[in-house]
């Protein structure tokens, strides 16, 4: 699932179904797991829930403790994801892929699996935008990423 795709979906009580809010962000921490998602409440207060607590589907998130919601008053939070997306993406030749356009979400693991890769409108366009895993990313600065890959594989956009 891709990260924006959580924007705007309820957060639901796993137990009842009740709507409980609507998912504003995700905050990813240094280690590309989700440290918590912030929520608008139906009562228009700012609250978070830990990446621990929730269940991540197509259509909601569910919690099934609404003690793990907490308030969210300064609404502060640093989040990898907005530090990395726009990074550059080169294959090992030095050739420029694109940008990281999304983060990509392992659901099960609550974890970023990789990154969607943009090339810029006309190949979006013509060729659709791709991902590639995490494990074959490499940060070699702090905005400049290389793509390594594995055998022979050729990256086909």
């Amino acid at each position: 699932m891709k990260l924006r795709n959580l924007i705007k979906l309820p957060l639901l009580d796993g137990h009842t179904a009740e709507k409980l809010g609507e998912i504003e962000r995700a905050v990813i921490g240094d280690d590309f797991r989700i440290l918590y998602l912030v929520m608008l409440s139906n009562n228009g207060i700012v609250c978070r829930v830990s990446g621990d607590d929730l269940t991540i589907n197509d259509d909601a998130v569910l919690i099934y403790e609404r003690a793990s919601i907490k308030l969210f008053p300064d609404g502060e939070q640093l989040s990898i994801y907005d530090d990395k997306l726009g990074d550059l993406i080169f294959d090992d030749q030095g050739r420029e892929l694109g940008q990281v356009s999304d983060f990509i979400i392992d659901r099960e693991n609550k974890e970023v699996w990789g990154v969607e890769v943009s090339g810029g409108i006309m190949q979006d366009l013509l060729d659709g935008r791709c991902e590639i895993p995490l494990a074959q990313l490499h940060w070699a600065t702090p905005a400049n990423i290389i793509y390594e890959q594995e055998g022979n594989e050729q990256y086909d956009h």
